[in-house]
């Protein structure tokens, strides 16, 4: 139970981080995410990293 909860506290952690740090070196983010207007509105759907963050956790999760 701990373990997976340090997992997620670590993936939060790093999703915050790699998030600032992409968006300043991909100034339109990263290869795969979508911006759309919505209402006049700009959403962000970042899938990207969400494809990012899956691939960092599956490395982590098997050497845990």
């Amino acid at each position: 139970m701990i373990k997976w909860l340090l997992v997620i506290v670590l993936l939060a952690l790093c999703s915050g981080v790699l998030d600032a740090w992409l968006r300043a070196r991909f100034k339109r983010g990263l290869p795969g995410d979508l911006k759309l207007r919505v209402g006049g509105r700009e959403v962000r759907i970042a899938l990207g990293m969400t494809v990012l963050l899956s691939v960092l956790a599956t490395l982590l999760l098997r050497r845990l």
